[in-house]
């Protein structure tokens, strides 16, 4: 797999690393590795110290998103912090910091109002699912993104077993990064859900997948949900705007940034004032601190004029206000 003269100490590296990281971990750090070990074979590197000379050759020559150039180099630090354990003195590179300008689509009532009217009235034939249940499964998957904020694949990993009907919780065990975390849901959205599950027959079956995909022991996958929700904003009318180069535009992903505005706005007219020390909501969304959270409302004044006052309001205190001295007479 490697030929570089650290092949060695990368295939004992990834050994390493799977006992205790997921499998996607892994893989992505295998891959920076490849990459770094192509890039040494190239050079003809024959030590087993990595100089700041080439680490930094190496980064020259990754391209791509700021964050996707900040994940390899994090790879190879993690594989540099062992490189030193073994007593091969190695320098460990800064990791680019992530620059990010995205702005997403946030979603007016009445845009959500006609996106769920579509939705409950699916028509047609997507070319790449050709089985009805999909006019269940797709509005169920965009009212559990819209009420309860949740990522794409921790929504379609759902298991009968991850809703918890009495207590009116949602277990999120395959959450990014790992980390599974429980979450209330909202009466009504419990009520649809144990519908939908009668509907799909799996309320007896705590095994089977909420959203089942058209093999066996598959989940309903993330293309075919964006191939249709890009059909019903279509219908919709929605978001038809020519787009800048860092917007992307309305998508799926955008329902996880309308619901921390709503969120915010809800805690705010409820008397519980947001703050840079304000767990509640990080810990809901699977964040480790509010900075994670404060991404999710970026979003634009022009679009949204009415609700700056609530980004306002959330970042009071974070600048300091500074006096101007008198002139001198």
């Amino acid at each position: 797999m490697f030929n570089s003269s650290l092949a060695a100490e990368m295939e004992a590296y990834l050994e390493l690393r799977a006992r205790t990281f997921t499998v996607h971990s892994v893989e992505c750090t295998r891959l920076a590795l490849r990459m770094l070990d192509q890039h040494l074979c190239c050079r003809g590197f024959q030590g087993k110290h990595l100089t700041e000379a080439v680490l930094n050759e190496w980064i020259a020559t990754l391209t791509g998103k700021s964050k996707t150039i900040h994940n390899k180099v994090s790879d190879i630090r993690g594989f540099v912090k062992y490189l030193n354990v073994l007593g091969f003195d190695s320098l460990l590179p800064d990791a680019p910091r992530v620059k990010s300008d995205y702005i997403p689509y946030i979603y007016s009532d009445d845009e959500v109002k006609r996106i769920f009217q579509y939705a409950d009235n699916l028509m047609g034939k997507n070319p790449d699912d050709s089985r009805s249940s999909f006019k269940l499964i797709v509005p169920m998957v965009l009212r559990i993104l819209y009420g309860c904020g949740t990522r794409m694949e921790e929504t379609l990993s759902l298991c009968r077993k991850d809703i918890d009907f009495k207590n009116g919780t949602i277990f999120l065990r395959n959450a990014k990064y790992s980390k599974e975390r429980l979450i209330p849901v909202h009466e009504t959205l419990l009520s649809i859900l144990e519908r939908y599950c009668l509907a799909m027959g799996v309320m007896q079956n705590p095994e089977a997948f909420l959203f089942p995909g058209r093999k066996a022991g598959t989940h309903y996958g993330k293309r075919q949900m964006a191939m249709w929700f890009t059909a019903i904003l279509e219908i919709a009318d929605i978001d038809k705007r020519k787009k800048s180069s860092h917007e992307r535009g309305a998508c799926l992903h955008c329902f996880r940034h309308l619901f921390v505005l709503k969120a915010i706005q809800q805690l705010e007219e409820a008397g519980h004032s947001v703050d840079l020390n304000d767990l509640l909501l990080p810990t809901y969304l699977g964040h480790e601190h509010l900075l994670d959270t404060d991404k999710y409302m970026r979003f634009s004044g022009v679009q949204v004029p009415e609700s700056l006052s609530v980004f306002e309001t959330f970042s009071a205190g974070l600048i300091p206000n500074v006096e101007v001295p008198d002139e001198e007479t």
